[in-house]
């Protein structure tokens, strides 16, 4: 028996098929959706490290691709983080759920302490 994990949710989806999940009648558009999927984690990891950079700018005064690389945030920009990853995942995937729980820009601004 495989151990569960916290994405193991999908598994209840329509048209879950482990390993080659699909969910349309036409291909295309599961490979459109796994594109997307895709182009959304690139643009978090870009938003993350954005984060990284802006938090070692103010609280050092510079950054190199090593401070970057190397951080390792504190519980409080732990949770920064997380809750701003929360939110990006709801306001941008939230949609592919029967929920109204979709999240605006500017609770994205707040999360992250600026000005929306």
């Amino acid at each position: 028996m495989l151990d569960q994990t916290p994405l193991d949710y999908v598994k209840d989806l329509p048209g879950f098929e482990r390993g080659h999940p699909h969910y349309f009648k036409d291909p295309m558009i599961d490979h459109l959706l796994e594109i997307v999927m895709m182009i959304g984690g690139e643009l978090w990891v870009e938003r993350d490290r954005r984060l990284i950079m802006e938090h070692l700018l103010e609280s050092k005064g510079s950054v190199t691709q090593t401070m970057v690389e190397q951080f390792e945030p504190d519980d409080e920009m732990a949770e920064k983080l997380s809750t701003a990853r929360d939110h990006f995942t709801k306001r941008v995937f939230g949609c592919l759920y029967d929920t109204d729980e979709h999240t605006d820009v500017g609770d994205f601004f707040n999360v992250i302490g600026k000005e929306g």
